[in-house]
């Protein structure tokens, strides 16, 4: 089973890695020209041994091996009728006709629907730091470790032809600065070509370079990368665009040392993406025609009669190489019992220039807010929320450190207002009953009540039956202020803003206020008061029409 260990000080790992380094203070970009950045500061290069704080430190690597087998794939359920029909129309012997078609095309809800979460709104996601957004969301408890959330991929592009490839990779570590990934860089055939330009020799691995040398090499290749987490479970993604920055040789063993011994190995002996086998099409043809008489002789119990032109030995497809690297590795640490770092192996660290988080909805209306460096303003973001579709405007929040307006335009569908309508109504009220028993804990009123509970009760008057009644008013004021600020949050987290969130709670608050007080203190109501129960209705009216506007 895998664990999921985050990291920010020397204990949380000590019994793997005996020495860490301080962390270091969070360093941004600041040029005018994105394209021309670089991907590390001066201090970087100065001072290897102050780094980024850890939030996120080898997910699912430091855990017990498991032995047991993996478990066999479980049959999929038989499909719907509808998806019959539909698969029907994509076979090649089926012939559509107005029938089949229309039954499909009658199924309104045949495609995937979103409705696991609730609406994503500003005040749900972190108002200065996407990388503390991201920590959050990868903490979230329905995610569990055997899921391996840090699955993602990492997309990257060559130069000058722009062709961009992509492959499946681990988030390793999670720092203040950027997300960190763990590879082979330096084998000019793969990524490390792309990212680095490294390789110009074809029968040797180029060293990744250090961060110190970086700078000098931004030219050569395409430092522009992109990360993508899909979490299905959760109805979520996060979409990471920005620049790729080598880490030094010791950052990179930080993580190596975490690595068993077969992973180790294994990083010596591959040559990431180089061929080790190929065959042209003719070869493969007659590769095809002999599995096909295999078949038949298992169909025929060997009766079919295999083509003289068949070659019925099994071709070397290239594996067989691999393992004989791997061999070599092997005798080459026999005895060692701590495998050093290869120069060609290591992390780079993607660098956000804008961060996504697509958070699924029903209808497609999916909610979206994307963080954007701001240019030379040192550590702040612009935070947007994008429309799911292409016709719409994009709605901007600027945010900084020291202050935050928001604008967070919704669907006011009559489903998704009502819950929240409730909530804000609900609290109010509650905050009216917690002033009812506030006042009656010290008010006068409550030796008359206690005496009246007490004739109630055949009991005599005393001290210490105004006491309890006491008591119990002051538990009871606790009790509806506990209550009021679960509502008022909740109400908050579901309304389509907190303006009308917040007017809504103020007008309940008011009109119950003032009904308690008639009823239970016989106060009387001025016209004040009904005048500013009319301007408290009426700016509802008129928030809720600018939001629906």
């Amino acid at each position: 089973m895998q664990t999921r260990l985050l990291f920010s000080s020397r204990s949380a790992i000590k019994s793997f890695l005996p020495t860490i380094p301080q962390p270091r203070q969070l360093r941004y970009f600041s040029t005018n020209q994105p394209s021309n950045r670089k991907p590390m500061d001066h201090e970087h290069q100065t001072d290897a041994h102050r780094r980024p704080k850890k939030l996120i430190f080898a997910p699912g690597d430091i855990a017990p091996t498991s032995n047991e087998p993996t478990p066999e794939p479980q049959p999929q359920a038989t499909p719907a009728a509808v998806n019959q029909i539909a698969e029907a129309l994509r076979t090649a012997a089926s012939t559509p006709n107005s029938t089949t078609e229309t039954e499909v095309l009658s199924h309104a809800a045949r495609a995937h629907q979103f409705g696991t979460n609730p609406p994503l709104t500003i005040s749900q996601i972190h108002g200065t730091n996407p990388l503390h957004q991201f920590n959050t969301w990868f903490r979230d408890p329905r995610l569990p470790a055997s899921s391996a959330p840090e699955t993602c991929t990492l997309s990257t592009a060559s130069m000058p032809s722009g062709r961009v490839s992509a492959r499946i990779v681990y988030l390793k570590e999670l720092d203040e600065r950027g997300w960190v990934v763990y590879s082979n860089w330096g084998s000019r055939e793969g990524k490390g070509g792309q990212v680095f330009g490294l390789g110009d020799s074809a029968d040797t691995l180029g060293p990744m370079p250090e961060p110190t040398t970086i700078t000098s090499e931004v030219g050569i290749g395409n430092k522009w990368g992109a990360l993508t987490f899909s979490w299905a479970s959760v109805e979520r993604q996060v979409r990471i665009e920005g620049l790729l920055e080598p880490l030094s040789r010791e950052e990179s063993e930080m993580y190596w040392r975490t690595r068993e011994r077969g992973s180790r190995i294994g990083g010596w002996a591959s040559w990431q993406s180089r061929v080790l086998w190929s065959a042209e099409p003719e070869q493969m043809e007659k590769n095809q025609r002999r599995k096909s008489v295999a078949m038949l002789q298992g169909a025929f119990e060997g009766d079919s009669v295999v083509p003289a032109d068949i070659d019925q030995t099994d071709d070397e497809d290239g594996r067989a190489l691999l393992e004989l690297k791997v061999k070599e590795m092997e005798e080459r640490f026999k005895g060692v019992e701590d495998i050093p770092l290869p120069p060609f192996w290591g992390g780079v660290r993607l660098v956000p220039e804008s961060v996504e988080f697509w958070q699924g909805r029903r209808s497609r209306l999916h909610d979206r807010f994307r963080y954007v460096r701001v240019e030379d303003e040192g550590p702040k973001w612009r935070v947007q929320r994008l429309s799911p579709t292409q016709h719409t405007t994009e709605y901007t929040i600027y945010i900084s450190t020291a202050a935050m307006s928001t604008s967070t335009p919704q669907s006011t569908s009559p489903s998704s207002t009502s819950p929240w309508i409730i909530l804000a109504i609900t609290s109010g009220a509650f905050a009216a009953l917690n002033g009812v028993f506030a006042k009656l804990t010290t008010d006068d009123h409550t030796t008359a009540f206690a005496q009246s509970l007490a004739h109630l009760f055949g009991l005599e008057s005393s001290p210490v039956i105004e006491m309890l009644t006491r008591g119990a008013c002051l538990g009871l004021n606790v009790v509806c202020n506990i209550i009021m600020w679960a509502l008022f949050t909740r109400a908050l987290t579901a309304g389509p803003s907190t303006v009308k969130v917040s007017i809504t709670n103020t007008a309940s608050n008011f009109l119950a206020t003032a009904l308690f007080g008639m009823v239970v203190f016989q106060e009387a109501v001025g016209g004040l008061w009904w005048l500013g129960a009319a301007m408290m209705g009426a700016g509802c009216i008129l928030v809720g029409m600018r939001e629906g506007a």
